[in-house]
């Protein structure tokens, strides 16, 4: 096993977390939204993030800034290209 390989593992493994349970801590989603690096991690995150924004009245605008920093790319954001 590789470093990527091990990197990939560990952001599974968080993404995993996150979308088990109803409210995950918003420590985890900042964790998982500075470090995804493939546009499938990205768009695993970005599906749940939605989701739970789309299942309530009033959103947490914390969620839905995550959501638009994730895919409105800006400078110096890790991805090379927006989802």
């Amino acid at each position: 096993m590789n470093g990527e390989d091990l990197r990939d593992e560990y952001i599974e493994a968080l993404l995993d977390r996150i979308t088990s349970v109803r409210y995950p801590s918003h420590e985890l989603i900042g964790r998982a939204e500075k470090i995804v690096y493939k546009q499938e991690q990205a768009e695993r995150l970005v599906r749940y993030l939605i989701s739970t924004v789309d299942e309530v009245q009033y959103p947490s605008h914390q969620i839905m800034d995550r959501v638009e920093r994730i895919l409105f790319a800006y400078p110096g954001r890790p991805y090379k290209q927006r989802i």
